[in-house]
């Protein structure tokens, strides 16, 4: 803990079923908790996403540690939305410059299964109106934000249309040549920039071995929309 508040002030999990009992601002990702289906592992973290993208203000950084770590697999992977941008042609630039997307806890037409919630606990979770294109508060470069876990279409856009933009801008950003593919050790500190990079987990593992990994993410700010 002490070494990731170096970044910052320690920002709490939203599902605190996944926290450690004696430090709740200690998250887990362990494969004890994952469901799975015809023998495959169903992890939560599948699809390239950015954490907590429906809080007011999400958290500007995430960190691992890895704890216990499978034989083989169970790589994490992050791509440059940055980079993804800075690719866009002008004209598709100016097109999303001013759009916003409503990030909930689940996307109606989420491409992975998030932790299912009671009643009482959804109403907890925040909805979070969130721009398409970003500046970056520190360094002011323009980003993608993308999390089609949680994005319910784009405002003033026919759903279809919306969330087929959506795809096209989520297929550009994965492309390999933005990736950088961690594999880990046990010991392993990862913390990434939530604002400059998306990131997935891989359920490349034998299921019957067990992945167990700390999660602590770092405060941020309200997201401002590029110009």
């Amino acid at each position: 803990m002490q070494a990731v508040r170096c970044f910052g002030e320690l920002m709490p999990q939203q599902i605190k079923q996944f926290t450690l009992k004696d430090f709740p601002l200690v998250g887990y990702n362990s494969t004890d908790d994952l469901p799975r289906k015809n023998g495959q592992l169903q992890v939560r973290g599948e699809n390239y996403h950015t954490d907590h993208s429906n809080e007011i203000a999400p958290p500007k950084a995430t960190a691992l540690l890895a704890i216990t770590l499978p034989t083989r697999g169970g790589d994490t992977q992050f791509v440059d939305v940055r980079r993804a941008y800075d690719d866009l042609p002008a004209a598709l630039k100016e097109q999303l410059l001013g759009k916003r997307s409503l990030h909930v806890h689940q996307s109606n037409r989420s491409p992975r299964a998030f932790a299912q919630l009671s009643a009482e606990a959804l109403a907890q979770i925040p909805q979070t109106a969130q721009p398409l294109v970003i500046k970056h508060p520190d360094n002011q470069r323009h980003a993608l934000y993308l999390n089609t876990g949680r994005m319910q279409g784009l405002e003033g856009m026919p759903d279809d249309e919306a969330f087929a933009l959506i795809d096209q801008l989520y297929h550009h950003a994965t492309h390999a040549r933005y990736e950088y593919r961690h594999t880990w050790q046990v010991g392993d500190l990862v913390i990434w920039d939530n604002r400059s990079v998306m990131h997935q987990a891989n359920a490349d593992y034998d299921p019957q071995e067990r992945r167990y990994l700390y999660r602590l993410m770092v405060k941020g700010v309200p997201l401002t929309a590029a110009t």
